[in-house]
């Protein structure tokens, strides 16, 4: 008889497990989400800007009608992929909208290096610089947060003379400080990037004839009169 009691009370739980197995998943996926964006945008600028500009630096003209040769590298995909380990670490544990802002820099510099060949090489490097400086933004505010939270005013009172004034000084300190750590973590920091991004993606004109052509694209057809 225990044996017909226990399957039926799997068989009766069972939805209820598949039910909070399936939200479990759905939960840590949403909570991952940011993570992954950052994954596929810069899966996306190796693959793609990166490869290109790479490819383009690694070239070497050779004596006419020889070609050109190419050298080997993958300089432009490491520095990308350190910029995305900078991130992932940085991010990790912080809640929203700090991961969400910086997922939405990943894919907008993904786009941006996208539609504006003529100034990717630039750009790529600006992108790179920009996730780097938010991500040690948002590292060095864990590391003031964590140290801040250790000091008690008894360490302090030495300082200043008593506990009572420490305490005063200490949660005025940090509420001033907690105050510019958000506004450049929610604001600043990214509003300068996305300031950045824009003026490079309009920086010259765009091409009526080839938007998506690079210099090299358009000088080639020139001087080919649009032949092969």
């Amino acid at each position: 008889m225990e044996i017909f009691e226990l399957l039926n009370s799997l068989i009766t739980d069972a939805p209820l497990y598949i039910v909070n197995g399936f939200l479990l998943i759905v939960y840590a996926t949403f909570g991952a989400f940011p993570a992954i964006v950052s994954l596929v945008a810069a899966g996306g600028v190796m693959l793609t800007a990166d490869a290109e500009v790479q490819n383009l630096a690694s070239g070497r003209a050779l004596r006419p009608g020889r070609g050109e040769m190419h050298i080997n590298g993958n300089t432009a995909q490491v520095l990308t992929g350190i910029a995305l380990a900078l991130w992932l670490v940085a991010q990790m544990g912080m809640g929203a909208p700090v991961p969400w802002i910086g997922a939405v820099m990943w894919l907008a510099g993904f786009v941006a290096v996208s539609v504006s060949p003529s100034q990717r090489f630039s750009m790529l490097n600006m992108v790179k610089v920009g996730i780097v400086t938010y991500a040690l933004t948002v590292g060095i505010s864990r590391i003031y947060m964590v140290y801040a939270t250790q000091v008690t005013p008894d360490q302090w009172a030495a300082l200043v003379g008593s506990a009572e004034a420490a305490a005063n000084i200490i949660a005025s300190t940090r509420g001033n400080t907690t105050t510019i750590i958000t506004w450049s973590l929610w604001l600043v920091v990214p509003l300068g990037y996305f300031s950045l991004l824009v003026q490079q993606v309009f920086m010259n004109p765009i091409s009526l004839t080839a938007p998506r052509s690079t210099p090299q694209e358009v000088l080639r057809t020139l001087r080919n009169r649009g032949g092969q």
